[in-house]
């Protein structure tokens, strides 16, 4: 019955039906209630050697320190500390942690301590550059927007729920270690702040 239901539908609004499919099952997997974690997954090693496709506007290239490089990891930005909100442009509730977010990414620039070490930016899960770039553009958000359209982040970090906050530290040998990790809309800028000033000797 299903495959006579679908060989009446024309092209297009079978690709119609597809996204909707795709929509509504992002939704479920990305956007149900979530709460904060007790403890850091262990997944920040394997983290940092993750690839990432993305060609960003050369003023990002230069703040994540990846100038020329659309082919990069984690590994290779500048700065020793990473605040990275992961989201899907499905989910309903991470538009919230944009403004936080963003006020992080600009208190960021008048803090000499924190300037040199920190770098701000988000991933999008399922997401492809142009529904990346789009929901940058309509939430007005400052700092770079990543991509994981394969969901390999998203299998690295254990499947969270998003939205997802990570404080990470690169340490002088390669690896690095979680300082923070929330599960859910974070509660306000100050904490962030809070949490990197105590990260940076």
């Amino acid at each position: 019955m299903l495959l006579v239901f679908l060989k009446g539908i024309r092209p297009k609004g079978l690709l119609i039906l597809t996204s909707i499919s795709m929509s509504l099952f992002t939704l479920a997997i990305f956007c149900l209630p979530a709460d904060s974690l007790s403890k850091p997954p262990d997944f920040c090693d394997s983290l940092l050697k993750l690839r990432f496709n993305d060609t960003l506007p050369a003023e990002e290239q230069q703040y994540l320190g990846i100038t020329g490089k659309n082919v990069f990891r984690i590994s290779d930005m500048k700065g020793t500390i990473f605040v990275i909100e992961v989201f899907s442009t499905y989910c309903i509730g991470c538009p919230k942690d944009v403004p936080v977010i963003n006020e992080t990414y600009s208190s960021l620039k008048n803090d000499p301590g924190l300037r040199e070490n920190v770098r701000v930016f988000s991933i999008a899960i399922g997401n492809n550059r142009t529904e990346a770039e789009n929901y940058k553009k309509e939430r007005k958000i400052l700092y770079p927007v990543l991509t994981d359209y394969d969901f390999d982040v998203h299998k690295t970090l254990g499947n969270p729920r998003v939205p997802y906050t990570l404080i990470v530290r690169k340490t002088s040998k390669g690896r690095c270690t979680v300082e923070y990790s929330h599960q859910g809309i974070l509660p306000s800028t100050d904490l962030i702040l809070k949490k990197l000033k105590s990260c940076v000797p």
